[in-house]
């Protein structure tokens, strides 16, 4: 429904917030290896307050989506528009990683140190080896003292980040109305299809012609003892080769599209009660049951209500958190010097 994907897709945004660092340490390593090899003049972007933004920092944000973008077609003029959008992208990031940091260190947030070092060891196996991690830092001109104090204050970073957006969304008044009319305004989001609860027997056969007529053989004459009246639960118990022969065939509840398409357009229009006809898929031949239907509809106000408020407060955490950060740029005296 497309109120729990609106919710997967906020907690899946935290989930980035926890795993940017690996990214961006990652891509400061090969970036700046590849700026020393090539003699690369690094050069002053911005500044938060005393503190500056070098070329390097930004392009070591955006490295893998460069990365991505020459692997793309287009045309030259296209690329290098797109590059300079995620340029300026990546400035953005950084500079608003230096005022979290800063922040982090006004308000005395400190990162333990086993788990830094945790962080220090999940980096260093992306390397293979510990000699080539620090192959990597020497090429950088950097030592791993550096590369430590650097994940530290990107952890700290993103500490704060996390901590004031869940503070805004615990803070946030959500109101009965504002429930009431995001359901109006999204009604579709809550609507869901029919599912099936369905059995099913499984023999397996490979590709080659005598085996599937064989495994056919075998599932019309079971389908023949169904329509004699023996019970569907206990052949599939007896015969079916399926992971859940054990329970009576019984695969469970399922939606359209969960399925291959030969027994999901088998499931659709199958009565309750009756038995397929004998299906044939790459795995296999299948006899289904369907045992249930329960019809597609649209989820109540109040089924809806778990789902909506979470969104709502995430939206209105979200809100204050960049007014919180908008507030806190312009105290920090940025300056973007291109």
């Amino acid at each position: 429904m497309g109120g729990h994907k609106r919710h997967e897709e906020r907690m899946k945004e935290y989930g980035r917030l926890k795993a940017v660092w690996t990214f961006l340490l990652t891509v400061y390593l090969a970036a700046a290896a590849s700026h020393a090899s090539k003699g690369f003049v690094d050069g002053v972007v911005a500044t938060v307050g005393s503190d500056a933004i070098l070329h390097s920092d930004v392009v070591q944000e955006i490295m893998p989506m460069m990365q991505s973008l020459n692997a793309d077609a287009g045309t030259p003029e296209e690329k290098a528009k797109r590059a300079e959008e995620l340029f300026r992208q990546g400035l953005e990031q950084a500079i608003e990683y230096h005022i979290l940091h800063r922040e982090a260190v006004a308000l005395g947030v400190e990162v333990p140190e086993d788990e830094v070092e945790r962080r220090m060891t999940q980096m260093r196996k992306q390397y293979g080896t510990t000699e080539a991690f620090q192959q990597a830092l020497a090429e950088s001109g950097h030592t791993m003292s550096d590369f430590r104090d650097r994940l530290r204050r990107q952890m700290m970073a993103i500490s704060v980040s996390m901590s004031k957006r869940r503070q805004f969304e615990r803070e946030a008044v959500i109101s009965e109305s504002d429930i009431a009319q995001f359901y109006q305004d999204n009604l579709d989001e809550f609507r869901y299809p029919a599912r099936y609860r369905v059995r099913r027997i499984f023999i397996q056969a490979p590709s080659a012609p005598e085996e599937r007529d064989a495994a056919r053989e075998k599932l019309e004459g079971i389908r023949g003892s169904l329509a004699q009246g023996e019970d569907f639960a206990e052949m599939a118990k007896t015969h079916s080769d399926g992971p859940e022969a054990a329970e009576g065939g019984m695969i469970g509840w399922v939606r359209p599209g969960d399925l291959v398409e030969a027994l999901d357009s088998a499931v659709a229009t199958l009565p309750v009660g009756e038995v397929s006809d004998v299906l044939e898929t790459e795995y296999g031949l299948h006899l289904l049951k369907i045992e249930e239907v329960e019809s597609g509809g649209v989820l109540s106000l109040e089924e809806a209500r778990s789902d909506i408020e979470p969104l709502l407060r995430q939206q209105r955490g979200e809100e204050r958190y960049r007014q919180w950060m908008n507030t806190l740029r312009r105290r920090s005296n940025v300056r973007v010097l291109l």
